[in-house]
């Protein structure tokens, strides 16, 4: 045992903290003030670390990289976990029929790139910002762009859709900029320019950037890139809240296999099923390999049931606590006992025209028993109904232990 205890704490260390590949294609927005350093630094900070390379030329397109051989080389150079796209500032924000034709194609083009060199990299798009006072050179021709607010939503509209053309993270920078300015806007995260960030807002970029590789919080981290600790810690908690607050919208573990589950008992049997679309491969704690196996338990409990569900390149895990009843359906009919409404939405009722129920037990659909009466002697009863819609069971004993159990549907 004492031999083995060294590999064991070594172990414990490894897995104590994430490593990733990640490369950064862009240009100043990327290379002003080091972003892949921050994203190091803040990683780091954070107990994770990243091993990056960056490929930054100024005012660089997607058009430039598609065809640029040091960018392709970059992209080749490596098996990479993720690698960032970020487009020339301007281009994503001009009309929707300019950018289909100057931006989407190009952004295809790399992501195929990237995946022709290692299938399992994931393309992360960097939404930039809306600058300071909106794009003055192109306003004239495209309202939208006169200011910030409507600068900035055409390129949230527009990296969102990249997103969901090459099926790939995006890097919510610019919504962070926009919420962070709308809760203080004496913050300033531009240069004299009113375009590139400041040191504040390549920090929140940063953050942003850790929050939607790693799927953690940056709050409490001790890197604060030279800021004062107030507004790191302020930062902090706009990216943080930006990025986890709306995975979906980022589409951050959308095209990733998910290995959340539902299922619905039945006794001791329960029905399982996969919440997971990008998956080719299933396994279950209790056995089984398909998005939807079926278990029946010895005995009625509560279970700790894990799901892992795969694709080619990486796997999910989820675990719940199942709870099994032993409770069936319409063991028994109990003449003279009508119930009704059902479905029903405010209260359920139960007549009994020979005064044979000795008790009424409500459950919700998992079998924990949420309400218990034992009813005095007469013939109807009224039970106020669940306040959360579902299926629910009712289960109603006789003095001979004899029990009907009814399946309620409230609306």
């Amino acid at each position: 045992m004492k031999k083995t205890l060294p590999l064991l704490l070594l172990l414990m260390y490894i897995t104590s903290f994430a490593q990733k590949k990640v490369l950064f294609i862009g240009n100043s927005y990327t290379g002003v003030n080091d972003l892949p350093g921050l994203v190091y630094n803040v990683a780091l900070a954070n107990g994770d670390t990243i091993v990056y390379d960056s490929y930054s030329p100024g005012g660089y397109t997607f058009e430039l990289h598609s065809t640029d051989i040091n960018a392709i080389n970059k992209i080749n150079s490596n098996s990479w976990d993720f690698v960032v796209l970020q487009e020339q500032s301007q281009r994503p924000s001009f009309p929707p029929s300019q950018v289909q034709t100057e931006v989407y194609p190009f952004a295809i083009t790399l992501d195929s790139t990237i995946h022709a060199n290692n299938a399992c990299t994931q393309t992360v798009f960097y939404m930039t910002w809306g600058r300071k006072y909106g794009d003055q050179s192109n306003c004239p021709s495209y309202p939208p762009l006169c200011t910030y607010a409507g600068m900035q939503e055409r390129l949230r509209e527009s990296y969102l859709e990249m997103g969901d053309l090459t099926h790939a993270r995006v890097s919510p920078v610019g919504v962070s900029f926009q919420n962070s300015i709308a809760a203080d806007s004496t913050l300033e995260l531009y240069q004299s320019d009113f375009s590139h960030p400041s040191v504040a807002g390549s920090y929140l970029a940063a953050c942003t950037f850790y929050s939607t590789l790693f799927k953690k919080s940056t709050v409490g981290t001790s890197y604060t890139a030279g800021l004062a600790p107030a507004v790191a810690t302020y930062l902090q908690n706009i990216a943080t809240h930006t990025v986890l607050d709306s995975l979906e919208t980022w589409k951050i573990g959308v095209y990733e296999p998910n290995a959340a589950f539902t299922y619905v008992p039945n006794g001791l049997s329960a029905q399982f099923t996969t919440d997971s679309i990008y998956s080719n491969s299933h396994q279950w704690s209790f056995g089984g390999s398909t998005p939807s196996p079926s278990f029946t338990f010895a005995t009625g409990g509560d279970f700790s049931v894990t799901h892992i569900a795969c694709d080619a390149c990486r796997c999910d895990t989820s675990t719940q606590l199942v709870h099994i009843s032993s409770i069936g359906i319409d063991e028994a009919e109990f003449v003279g006992v009508s119930i009704f409404p059902n479905p029903t939405k405010d209260e359920i009722v139960i007549t009994d025209k020979q005064n044979e129920i000795v008790q009424i037990e409500l459950y919700d659909a998992q079998g924990k028993l949420i309400q218990k009466i034992t009813p005095s002697s007469k013939e109807r009863y009224v039970i106020a109904a669940p306040h959360e819609a579902g299926v629910y069971i009712l289960k109603l004993l006789n003095a001979e232990g004899v029990k009907s159990v009814k399946r309620i549907v409230v609306e």
